[in-house]
């Protein structure tokens, strides 16, 4: 199996949660790569299997959103993104698009597992691999401040095979706000936060995304 794991943070730095997952994974027989905004300029060589998202110099037309790129955090990112004009934000989205269809086209994902609601939630899903989609509180509250992310983020979580929770006040909230209360909606969605432990979660999640996928 291959998984594609998109991180709304910092991708390139191997102390992060994404790489913790990344490592927990291989264990397991899962190939895995990594995409994400990355701290590296963008001439410069990646190891192999990260594929980092340039925004530093789209950043730089807005002070706010250039700090939260430096910053490297998806919370930052987030936040700033809601605040960001529209003009600035296609570009950021056809930047970051190009890069994860680089990275799908690279591992040829049997499904993309993305942390954080965000930007690049929906982007996945045009790829066309089963979704798992890892939501926090923060995420919501970040795309709720404005109509067209909330839109965006909304129509990506809907798309996704599997919407984890990270705990169970998110839940609540997915279930009144986001997912509805129905059966199939209540049927995708899992509760479980995301750690360094959760490799097994993020493959078996994975797994049952592709089953679904498949129509089984």
């Amino acid at each position: 199996m291959r998984v594609l794991l998109i991180d709304h943070g910092c991708c390139d730095h191997p102390h992060t949660r994404v790489h913790a997952l990344r490592d927990g994974l291989e264990p397991l027989g899962i190939a895995a790569a990594v995409c994400g905004p990355s701290t590296i300029p963008g001439l410069e060589q990646q190891a192999p299997g990260i594929h980092g998202i340039h925004l530093h110099d789209i950043a730089a037309a807005s002070r706010p959103f250039l700090t939260a790129v430096r910053d490297g955090s998806a919370d930052a990112l987030l936040a700033a993104v809601a605040g960001v004009p529209a003009r600035l934000l296609g570009l950021v989205r056809e930047t970051a698009r190009q890069m994860i269809a680089e990275a799908a086209d690279a591992l040829f994902p049997d499904a993309i597992f993305v942390l954080h609601a965000g930007i690049l939630t929906d982007l996945a899903v045009e790829t066309g691999a089963p979704v798992v989609v890892h939501v926090s509180a923060a995420d919501l509250a970040a795309a709720a401040s404005r109509p067209s992310l909330r839109r965006l983020v909304t129509a990506a979580i809907g798309s996704s095979e599997v919407v984890v929770a990270a705990d169970d006040s998110v839940a609540a909230t997915l279930r009144e706000s986001w997912l509805g209360s129905d059966a199939e909606a209540a049927r995708r969605l899992e509760v479980w936060p995301a750690d360094s432990s959760s490799g097994g979660r993020v493959a078996a999640a994975c797994r049952i995304a592709l089953a679904r996928r498949r129509g089984e």
